[in-house]
């Protein structure tokens, strides 16, 4: 530190607000009173963290030792100018975002204009005014603060996001549980299960319920991100914690489950859902429905939609629910999704819709017989982008043919 001074509580009569005694300034100057003179300045705030450098190779060595939080130079400093500096400087990723306040004896806009496009933060006239040094020296360094404040927490949020979104990735079925559990019972289940966010609404699941039936269950819970990802967790817990005998009964599984949400839920706040139950012995599928997009079934005569509205899950705690039952033969197909994949808009902001899906299901099975659903998702992808703007569902479920 060249020179000591007492720093004051207010300058100006202005209260110094923000404490700036951790933040570490580097001051580049080959004039020793121009430097003694800014170190007095900046005591004045509070800040003593205060290293110097008297000439271009110097700045660079003392830039990576001390690693400032502001660089004041000078813009004549020998024998590299401040602004060639500059641009050495942020060409550093490491110092693409460091205060640089330039200082210069000439002020024109040709000048100024200059320094900018070099890089400088800022620009301050000499000789320098102390009542101006100060106020643009506090105000980068307190934004400087902020600005590392909010990455913090960005990184805290983006940590906490990927774990929630693990969590809630391990809520559907491991891949080879799900592959061994549907060959064990006559069927093959392809998913895909995509958020628009880090976290997001959509659930599935599907599991043994005995006797050899199967149970499938779709929901999509109202909005996005992490409010909509925490109610499909407690749809998920009420799901795991019903049982075996109201999972045999679709109605009155959907019955139970409304009457317990509308308990949690807050106002505004609901789920669409299907919930179907593959009897492979009676060659059946029982399912209700709670407002979910309509499934498509598929057999030898092609593919129809099945009914699947119903009162939303979580908005009347006295709704009531159908089973309703349909031929499943071995060779046919559900295809169960959700609004992610009917409300997606291709680039001429064109939306898919139900009627649009139902082709392309159909084009999958012309073009692609052997392995349709992968035809099916590539050729969504291919027009719709994989930027989704809804969390996305899709299950396609076959039984193996006699």
């Amino acid at each position: 530190m060249e020179g000591s001074i007492e720093t004051p509580a207010s300058l100006y009569g202005l209260d110094l607000g923000l404490p700036l005694g951790d933040f570490r300034v580097l001051i580049a100057d080959n004039s020793r009173f121009n430097r003694r003179t800014l170190a007095r300045f900046l005591q004045w705030i509070g800040i003593d963290k205060v290293a110097f450098a008297t000439d271009g190779p110097e700045l660079m060595d003392q830039i990576e030792a001390f690693d400032p939080d502001l660089l004041m130079i000078d813009a004549q400093l020998p024998p590299i100018d401040g602004m060639a500096l500059c641009r050495i400087l942020r060409a550093n990723p490491r110092w693409r975002d460091l205060p640089i306040l330039m200082q210069s004896t000439r002020q024109t806009d040709q000048i100024r204009s200059l320094c900018f496009q070099a890089g400088a933060t800022d620009l301050l006239a000499k000789p320098i005014n102390p009542g101006e040094c100060v106020a643009r020296v506090r105000y980068h360094l307190e934004r400087r603060a902020m600005v590392r404040e909010l990455r913090a927490f960005h990184e805290r949020v983006e940590r906490d996001l990927k774990q929630a979104r693990s969590m809630q990735l391990a809520l559907v079925p491991d891949s080879e549980w799900l592959e061994a559990m549907a060959g064990r019972n006559g069927l093959r289940i392809d998913p895909v299960f995509q958020t628009s966010h880090e976290v997001g609404g959509d659930f599935w699941t599907a599991f043994e319920i005995g006797g050899g039936q199967v149970g499938v269950f779709v929901a999509d819970l109202s909005g996005h991100g992490i409010a909509s990802a925490i109610n499909a967790f407690r749809l998920h817990t009420l799901l795991t914690r019903t049982p075996a005998e109201e999972l045999r009964d679709p109605a009155r599984l959907m019955t139970q489950l409304n009457q317990r949400l509308t308990d949690i839920l807050t106002v505004g706040q609901f789920a669409t859902a299907f919930y179907g139950v593959i009897d492979p012995a009676r060659d059946t599928l029982l399912y209700a429905a709670a407002g979910a997009p309509n499934p498509l079934l598929g057999s030898r005569g092609g593919f129809r939609t099945l009914d699947a509205s119903g009162m939303l899950l979580g908005a009347f705690a006295d709704a009531e629910y159908e089973t309703r039952v349909t031929r499943f033969l071995p060779g046919d197909t559900l295809f169960l999704y959700s609004d992610g994949l009917t409300e997606a808009r291709d680039r001429s902001d064109t939306m898919l819709g139900e009627l649009g899906l139902a082709d392309l299901v159909e084009e999958a099975v012309r073009t692609a017989p052997e392995h349709p659903f992968p035809w099916l998702m590539a050729r969504f992808a291919e027009r719709f982008g994989t930027g989704l703007y809804d969390d996305l569902t899709a299950l396609w479920i076959a039984r193996d043919p006699l």
